[in-house]
């Protein structure tokens, strides 16, 4: 058997992180068993549609280094792979299991339909359909099904139950009495979610459903019309969700969830790969840095966990750090690029990317840490610049005495700085600490960022002193607030 997994977002919005954390265990699955992956558009809901989804779908997979084998874009065997393009053959269906008694037509209006519910909420019933159609006799049905409007429910025992042993969650039953005859096909043609995804699933050949917990209420339904067409259930696993810091799953209430949103803050995609594994699985050692092929390796679908994990900013701010710090200066340079302005002078930035690359978390900040470089002024608060220890004359005398000692330093060298500045605090009986981050605020406008004598070397004796030189004159009442 040839194991076929799908990946099936719904094209209702830009790729979610979440949604990607399912897809990479769909692709984990697919590739270790030499299997393949294929990508289904599912927009059956024509009113969630939005622009330019199915695009932000492929450039962020793409981004990710994930591939599949078969899509909307690829082909292959079972196209179209866009459901709103399958139309006839959810119709089909549909008709199949009325002529077979699994199914009827309804042609109950929708004020009927709320009136039912609000008079069932009213008596705190479960509120449900009430089968009036599923007692209209069939030829009787079919023939007011050429000229009415209606949809096409399913037939649900009234009792019993359905069950189903998830790779995740282990045995999972659920009572048919919980459950209302569901509606397969909708008046305007279009199947429910529930019939297309069953029948997409079957005529396509999927070995194993692996999809997002949040599907695990809907199960019994799709079960249901399985059994009802007397196809072979494939198994099934529900991944946890990917939740935020409150336990609740990941929404945009807690921030950026979008994949666009990470790689236009400078993320790289194999940390972001590396660390959405992990939410939700367990390699079982303590290794926690994986490349996407170890990933294929080590991932099992048996390690993965019940419960949902927990998004945590930081950590994959720890895991794009490591990732910067596996990249050769020339490399980091290449990812740093679609973040630079044109006009800054790649050949300096080369030369700082040794003082940042130990420091930074995300390509942004990087970028942020070297701004300082190219800017013909950077903004002062008087405030930081005199900090909390000493008094402002004691700063302005500070910055003085220290531009004095930059003014002849030749050659301007990190070194030559170092020595000067040091001799400075000595002078003042300062720690070089509270004697040099006055420099700093001054001349990046910053209290951190990379070591400071490499940053004067790198800016320049010229822009060195006229920053200091404006420092001073804003400690003096002259400068810019």
């Amino acid at each position: 058997m040839t194991v076929r997994v799908r990946f099936a977002p719904s094209p209702t919005g830009s790729l979610h992180i979440g949604s990607v954390r399912t897809t990479l265990y769909n692709y984990f699955f697919a590739r270790q068993n030499g299997g393949k992956l294929i990508l289904r558009i599912e927009d059956t809901d024509q009113d969630r549609l939005v622009a330019g989804a199915i695009d932000s779908i492929y450039d962020g997979l793409a981004w990710l280094g994930m591939k599949w084998d078969e899509g909307p874009r690829e082909g292959g065997p079972h196209a179209p792979y866009i459901q709103s393009e399958r139309l006839p053959l959810y119709q089909k269906h549909a008709q199949q299991l009325v002529d077979v008694g699994g199914a009827y037509f309804c042609f109950c209006s929708k004020e009927r339909l709320a009136a039912l519910r609000a008079q069932q909420a009213a008596r705190k019933e479960i509120t449900r359909y009430d089968g009036l159609c599923r007692r209209i006799d069939p030829k009787e049905a079919a023939d007011r099904a050429k000229t009415e409007s209606h949809v096409v429910r399913q037939k649900v025992p009234d009792d019993g139950i359905i069950a189903l042993d998830d790779l995740v969650y282990g045995h999972v039953e659920w009572p048919l009495s919980a459950l209302e005859d569901q509606v397969l096909l909708k008046s305007d043609g279009f199947p429910t979610y529930h019939l297309a995804v069953v029948v997409d699933d079957h005529v396509m050949g999927i070995t194993h459903v692996l999809r997002g917990e949040d599907w695990l209420p809907s199960t019994p339904k799709h079960l249901l019309i399985w059994r009802a067409f007397g196809w072979t259930i494939p198994p099934h696993a529900h991944v946890p969700n990917v939740l935020g810091p409150d336990g609740k799953k990941l929404s945009k209430r807690h921030g950026a969830t979008k994949v666009e949103e990470f790689r236009a803050q400078g993320y790289l995609p194999a940390a972001m790969v590396n660390y959405l594994a992990l939410i939700g699985w367990a390699s079982g050692t303590e290794e926690e840095v994986f490349s996407l092929d170890e990933l294929i390796q080590r991932w099992r679908i048996d390690h993965v966990h019940r419960a949902g994990g927990k998004w945590d900013r930081a950590r994959l701010d720890w895991f794009n750090g490591v990732y910067i710090r596996k990249l050769t200066p020339d490399g980091l340079l290449t990812e740093l690029e679609p973040f630079l302005p044109p006009e800054w002078d790649r050949a300096v930035v080369r030369k700082a990317i040794p003082l940042i690359q130990e420091r930074m978390r995300t390509l942004v900040e990087g970028r942020d840490m070297i701004a300082f470089l190219f800017s013909d002024q950077v903004p002062l608060d008087r405030s930081v610049l005199v900090g909390k220890k000493h008094q402002p004359e004691e700063i302005e005398r500070a910055l003085s005495q220290s531009a004095v000692v930059l003014r002849y330093l030749d050659p301007f060298t990190s070194s030559g700085i170092e020595h000067g500045l040091r001799g400075i605090a000595d002078d003042l009986d300062w720690k070089v600490k509270d004697a040099t981050e006055p420099i700093r605020v001054a001349v990046t406008g910053k209290t951190e960022g990379p070591p400071l004598w490499e940053s004067l070397e790198l800016l320049g004796k010229e822009k060195t002193l006229a920053r200091i030189e404006r420092a001073e004159e804003l400690l003096n009442g002259g400068g810019p607030s």
